[in-house]
């Protein structure tokens, strides 16, 4: 009798799938691995990026407070100054006040006289004494323009009077030069 025969089992299918089954199993690792290994760069150059630019942020920062110390330091010092002129404003304006009440003529009134007088009349000075007296020395072209011009300050509210008028005529030129004293009076603002 022979022996029965066994069955064969090809046991050669199962090994290529082993194989197979093994092959993917190592490769999906070597992926993670891979991505593992990249996710790891990635987490590394970002913290090392952040704490590049957290330390940039911590020089600017420091840099900020020593600038706004000195304009501290600057602003205390203009605040100082400040002060100063400001104590300094207030005594210029008494006595700008003081000076106003002590006047003897209001400045509109030199304005006006001067108005009068162009174009026929030229001034070179006019000189203000206490009590509102003012003295003009002028020159014009004929004694018409001289007395028009004196007609036209007697119009004038501040003019009391005209209390002296000498002239002399240039023969030379044919200009008249005179001098005039006007008494008059110190208007309020």
């Amino acid at each position: 009798m022979r022996p029965a025969q066994e069955p064969r089992i090809n046991l050669l299918s199962y090994l290529q799938e082993e194989a197979e089954q093994q092959h993917k199993t190592r490769l999906t690792l070597a992926i993670l691995a891979g991505v593992a290994v990249i996710l790891l760069v990635v987490a590394v150059s970002v913290w090392s990026n952040q704490n590049q630019q957290i330390k940039a942020w911590k020089e600017q920062n420091q840099q900020l407070k020593n600038q706004v110390e000195e304009l501290s330091q600057v602003a205390a010092i203009a605040g100082e100054l400040s002060d100063l002129e400001t104590e300094e404003l207030g005594s210029r304006q008494a006595l700008l006040a003081e000076l106003e009440e002590k006047r003897t003529i209001d400045p509109q009134q030199i304005l006006d006289i001067y108005a009068l007088s162009v174009p026929d009349i030229t001034i070179g000075k006019m000189d203000i004494k206490d009590g509102g007296e003012i003295t003009i020395n002028a020159y014009t072209g004929s004694q018409a323009k001289l007395i028009k011009f004196l007609e036209k300050l007697q119009q004038e509210d501040f003019v009391k009077e005209i209390q002296r008028l000498s002239s002399k005529r240039n023969d030379k030129t044919g200009e008249i030069g005179f001098t005039l004293v006007i008494a008059g009076e110190v208007s309020s603002q």
